[in-house]
């Protein structure tokens, strides 16, 4: 089913020549959200911040055609991989195998990925705000499905493109995450049985080697400027 998504661009004051905004995409699905801690990058040991959002197709043309961001659009269940092995990006569950997330809730919409790199340009540490409704630190893991704005820094570069940043993610329908299953247990259809996995025991640390405890804080949102553009700007 499709939800009702929408755009608002908000010009900010100018760094030089270089044109800067904040994009906010509103009432937006969201798949894969990496927000309170970084992963690396396919293929990469780079890590970086992301979330791939949904958005309804008036949305998607706005994008393209009114404002130009720099991203490619996959349509939910048509859309293929630019690389073979070609598969259908964001699969409906008649379209990937069983088992396999698939994006029959999003179904009619368009996704593509924000990210932001764990470093600035500058080698800043950086953070992404996790917010709730009320604007209050968001901490738990935000599972796929939920409804959230994002909030993304912009610049436009020589080819009068958008590109975009992610900085802030407020969740405003939280469904809550459910991890991997646990590979602890095998049910192997060739060998007809189910079985526990028997795992190597790790050696002790010796004690001049253990590390003091750390304490166990969860994860914050970490305030910022509404205009924290230093350290996106592409130089």
């Amino acid at each position: 089913m499709t939800k009702e998504t929408s755009i608002v661009l908000k010009e900010l004051p100018k760094k030089g020549d270089l044109e800067t905004f904040n994009l906010y995409l509103k009432n937006v699905p969201v798949f894969y959200p990496v927000v309170h801690e970084v992963k690396k990058k396919f293929q990469s040991e780079e890590k970086e911040f992301s979330v791939t959002v949904f958005i309804d197709e008036a949305t998607k043309d706005k994008l393209e055609d009114e404002i130009a961001v720099n991203k490619t659009f996959a349509k939910v269940g048509v859309t293929k991989t630019s690389k073979p092995p070609k598969r259908i990006k964001y699969g409906l569950s008649s379209q990937v195998a069983e088992g396999k997330l698939s994006y029959d809730e999003v179904e009619g919409m368009w996704g593509f990925t924000v990210t932001r790199p764990e470093f600035s340009k500058k080698g800043n540490k950086q953070t992404i705000n996790v917010i709730d409704k009320e604007g209050n630190a968001f901490t738990d893991n935000v599972g796929n499905g939920s409804v959230c704005n994002i909030k993304l820094f912009a610049y436009k570069n020589r080819d009068g493109q958008l590109v975009v940043t992610l900085d802030t993610v407020q969740v405003l329908e939280h469904v809550a995450y459910e991890g991997a299953a646990s590979s602890d247990s095998v049910d192997d259809d060739v060998l007809g049985v189910s079985y526990k996995v028997q795992r190597s025991e790790k050696a002790e640390a010796k004690p001049a080697e253990q590390e003091e405890p750390k304490p166990k804080d969860g994860p914050k949102a970490a305030p910022q400027p509404e205009d924290d553009d230093s350290d996106s700007l592409p130089f």
